[in-house]
């Protein structure tokens, strides 16, 4: 039994570095990318791909939010699920594209701008392929194979990546942002449907269908009433204040949003399933979720410390002098996403118990306190930062309500949560008031950049020795290991050669 646990426990960590590389690969190439954009284009060409965006992403929450988690949660899914889940994706996609495409004008009528009708219908033919792309990653993270994912984002990014910046600096402008957005999802589709094993078939059957919906109608609006929150706040912004406003605050949100979906994404991939498999142990359960908050909690707290203590220096140096209406955003948006490893690592958690429920009544509560807030950002205080700060106030109610459900469910004790993630937030708190202090110095803003990034990586590895955090624990033992197999598999070849 140990044995066995011990394997699960390595694939998880497995999966979980894998997943890592991927989403830190795209991480570090996207972000190359959104910066050199973000010098070429002006703040409005942004705000148009912004508004777009917000009604491609709500409608995609229909293709996508419910049955691929339900194939993933089901402990024993079959190629029909996966098929009658595909045929029921691409069915929405089409009928919410066709819808897209018709209101498309009206939409442009709304906000006064003629170029959102051609943007919205060429932008919309995502809804078609995410509805593949949504059960090719369902599949593979059914089989736990992440080291795909790798591949399939590592070439989407990069193709991407250099169809954006060639079109940007020929002039095309918004052009250039709409094609390097289509490019990624086709590119990180084909390379999925060419290594990830699975074929997907127009099969329906409607036994298999209820099951899914039973479980996935919950997950779907769950994640519909999650995306409207957010899109209520960019639709207000947009029409109250207008693109510019807009792309500020997205571009403030986009930076803290790239680091922590990158490592929420990884954890959702990996332990959704993982979870899945043992959600009839609910001790082993327990133990799993506390250690990917520990590793989550450990890489994120120091990232998302340092970027809000080096904001200033990073839009000013590497965005330019025309975005630093976005600090104020970047610095709250580092703060409301700091602890959403736990948050996402309790959400999953619950998920896999088939609580989708539970789940369902949280956001729902939550979200009534978003709009609340977004109502009196607006029309009391008359500000889009207040609309940012709303998000702070709504974040902390369900990061409360995520703990007390997983301590009534899991018997995840309050105490032992705060233990989890305390440490890497105290040294990440100290590491950001060290570079904060190091900003005052009047030098070079490069110079002064690169000063705060090397002492904050040098405190914060300090700590993490000396506190002994198991994140870093966790992290240094499994690179020993691998390398201590690589080593052994090296010596075997070596032998069998001679």
């Amino acid at each position: 039994m140990k044995k066995d646990n011990n394997e699960k426990s390595n694939g998880i960590i497995s999966g979980l570095f894998w997943t890592f590389g991927e989403r830190i690969t795209a991480q570090l190439v996207t972000t190359i990318v959104t910066i050199i954009l973000a010098r070429i284009l002006d703040p409005y060409h942004y705000g148009i791909v912004s508004i777009v965006t917000i009604f491609i992403t709500f409608c995609n929450i229909f293709v996508s939010g419910g049955f691929g988690s339900a194939v993933v949660q089901k402990k024993d899914s079959t190629e029909d699920d996966f098929n009658t889940a595909f045929s029921l994706s691409l069915f929405l996609s089409i009928i919410l594209y066709v819808i897209l495409f018709i209101v498309s004008p009206f939409i442009a009528k709304f906000y006064n701008m003629e170029e959102l009708t051609l943007v919205t219908r060429i932008m919309g033919v995502r809804l078609i392929v995410a509805s593949l792309n949504t059960i090719q990653h369902a599949y593979i993270q059914k089989q736990m194979k992440f080291k795909k994912f790798f591949y399939a984002t590592l070439f989407g990014t990069i193709l991407s990546a250099i169809v954006g910046i060639i079109l940007a600096y020929y002039k095309f402008g918004v052009w250039a942002l709409v094609a390097q957005y289509l490019t990624n999802t086709i590119v990180d589709t084909t390379v999925l449907l060419l290594l990830g094993g699975w074929k997907p078939k127009l099969k329906f059957k409607a036994n298999n269908a209820k099951k899914l919906f039973s479980f996935g109608w919950k997950v779907l609006v769950t994640e519909l009433i999650y995306t409207l929150e957010g899109d209520i706040r960019s639709l207000i912004i947009g029409k109250t204040f207008g693109p510019r406003d807009l792309a500020f605050y997205d571009q403030g949100k986009k930076y803290p949003v790239l680091l922590v979906n990158n490592i929420n994404s990884s954890i959702n991939k990996v332990m959704l399933p993982a979870y899945s498999k043992t959600q009839d142990n609910k001790v082993l359960l327990k133990s799993m979720l506390r250690k990917s908050i520990k590793v989550g909690i450990y890489i994120l707290a120091p990232i998302l410390i340092g970027f809000g203590a080096v904001s200033n220096n990073f839009v000013s140096l590497i965005l330019t002098d025309k975005w630093m209406e976005c600090i104020p955003y970047i610095q709250v948006f580092c703060i409301i996403y700091l602890t959403r490893p736990l948050e996402t690592s309790c959400h999953q958690a619950l998920l896999a118990l088939g609580e989708s429920g539970l789940v369902m009544k949280i956001i729902i509560c939550v979200n009534i306190i978003a709009v609340i807030t977004v109502l009196i950002a607006v029309f009391l205080f008359h500000s889009v930062l207040f609309i940012a700060i709303g998000s702070l106030i709504s974040t902390i109610v369900s990061i409360c309500l995520f703990m007390y459900m997983s301590y009534k469910r899991i018997d995840y004790k309050p105490k032992e949560q705060l233990h989890d993630i305390f440490l890497p937030l105290f040294a990440s708190a100290i590491m950001g008031i060290c570079v904060y202090l190091i900003g005052r110095i009047n030098i070079s803003i490069i110079c002064e950049l690169i000063i705060q990034v090397l002492v904050g990586i040098l405190i914060y590895f300090v700590f993490s020795y000396f506190m002994n955090i198991e994140g870093y624990i966790y992290i240094k033992d499994k690179f020993l290991n691998r390398k201590k197999v690589v080593l052994e598999e090296d010596n075997d070849n070596k032998e069998n050669n001679i």
